[in-house]
């Protein structure tokens, strides 16, 4: 019997993504598995109600978006990682930074990382995205994930499978599966950057970034970026827009608390 599994497509073993050659949007189809069915949505932590007789399931797995700072630096998206795995009844999923980076998710041998927070110039997190640069900070570099495939988190404000958030000079946030957030702005007259756009895993429909506020006589803050789940949020007056639900990046702010990240989120098929 031929082996079912062929590298490059939805049954590999781990991710695969050449990111010179292949945009976000047609990556969905060689991600979701060909055949099998959506068993479940998980959003928190916790154990997992696998059925007598699956011993192998095929997880997508989003990572927590990086929160944005309080001196105006923006969050990294969150990692996505793919693939088989044994059946295992419990998982993590990644909460959305809250000035930090965001927290990883896990299911079984399939690991991703959580986005960069906006705050400083602290390394990049395995497997998330670059952070957008704070006041009197440099963005961070986006890192590979954790199967090691460059590239897998894009730098300040680049797109890539998790894209980097913006700078602080109104840059809109990198798209991707995942979108970063969104960069401040303190020029007058002038907007914060919108947040990364991202891909909806399920039905590869593009998910918007939040839109940045205006600058006038206070900061211009960004957008939340959009990740696998959901949109990202606008920002307000007083606050940049939280991550979209599957791993956005939070908007810039320059206030308490800082915009957060989105949650990680688990999808399992068998």
């Amino acid at each position: 019997m031929a082996n079912p599994i062929k590298r490059g497509e939805s049954g590999s073993q781990v991710s695969s993504w050449n990111p010179t050659s292949s945009a976000a949007s047609s990556l969905v189809s060689t991600i979701v598995p060909y055949g099998l069915t959506l068993q479940r949505t998980i959003l928190t932590t916790g154990k997992v109600a696998i059925p007598d007789g699956v011993t192998f399931v095929y997880a997508i797995v989003a990572a927590g978006g990086g929160g944005s700072s309080i001196i105006g630096g923006s969050g990294g998206a969150g990692g996505v990682a793919w693939g088989w795995s044994l059946a295992v009844p419990t998982c993590v999923v990644g909460a959305g930074g809250s000035q930090g980076a965001g927290g990883y998710s896990r299911y079984g041998s399939i690991i991703a990382g959580g986005g960069q927070g906006g705050i400083t110039t602290t390394a990049p997190v395995l497997g998330g995205s670059a952070n957008g640069a704070g006041s009197g900070y440099a963005g961070s570099i986006g890192s590979t994930n954790m199967w090691g495939i460059p590239n897998a988190g894009g730098n300040q404000g680049v797109s890539a499978i998790s894209g980097g958030g913006g700078a602080q000079t109104g840059q809109n946030g990198g798209s991707g599966l995942v979108g970063g957030g969104g960069g401040g702005i303190t020029v007058s007259g002038f907007y914060g950057g919108n947040g990364g756009n991202g891909i909806n895993i399920l039905t590869g429909a593009t998910l918007l970034g939040g839109t940045g506020s205006l600058y006038s006589g206070t900061f211009g803050k960004g957008g939340g970026g959009a990740g696998i789940a959901g949109a990202g949020q606008n920002a307000t007056s007083t606050m940049g827009g939280t991550g979209g639900l599957g791993g956005g990046g939070g908007g810039s702010s320059n206030a308490s608390p800082g915009a957060p990240g989105g949650a990680g989120i688990i999808y399992l098929y068998w």
